[in-house]
């Protein structure tokens, strides 16, 4: 594989940008390029996960000096657009993850059918930092397609 390094912005809570060199390589067989994001970076989102997640578990809440202090807060819309990307995600990695494990682990059709919610039992077992936790693991076994992609 060759490899290069690209710019990437992150923006934190607080309003705090980060620009970061993300390591990029092409695939010899295939010819596509690959981003190496890290764990904190989420695939087509500027915004980093911790901001995402908190927005999709709605557990996001600025304190007084942090609205103050905030020039490129995402704005009412941007958070609609992540709680039903969330919505999305929810569907897509239960089915995901549920396939893969069965796939993979070979378990039985009972757990296939199983209405128990594997997403749910990922976020006790990482109740911070879940989301990028789930989209490498269906990135892993699925592609990049499984993962809804919204502007």
């Amino acid at each position: 594989m060759n490899k290069d390094w690209v710019e990437r912005g992150k923006k934190e809570a607080g309003g705090h940008k980060i620009i970061r060199f993300i390591e990029r390589r092409v695939c010899k067989e295939c010819g596509k390029s690959h981003r190496l994001l890290p764990d904190d970076q989420i695939p087509y989102k500027h915004y980093s996960a911790e901001v995402i997640e908190k927005v999709i578990d709605d557990d996001y809440e600025l304190t007084e000096k942090e609205s103050l202090a905030i020039e490129d807060y995402p704005c009412e819309a941007t958070i609609m657009r992540w709680i039903e990307w969330g919505r999305q995600l929810a569907k897509n990695a239960e089915g995901q993850i549920r396939a893969a494990a069965h796939r993979v682990l070979d378990l039985s059709n009972e757990f296939l059918g199983s209405t128990e919610s594997l997403l749910k039992g990922i976020k006790k077992i990482v109740p911070r930092g879940w989301l990028p936790f789930v989209i490498r693991l269906m990135i892993d076994t699925g592609g990049a397609g499984a993962i809804p992609v919204s502007t």
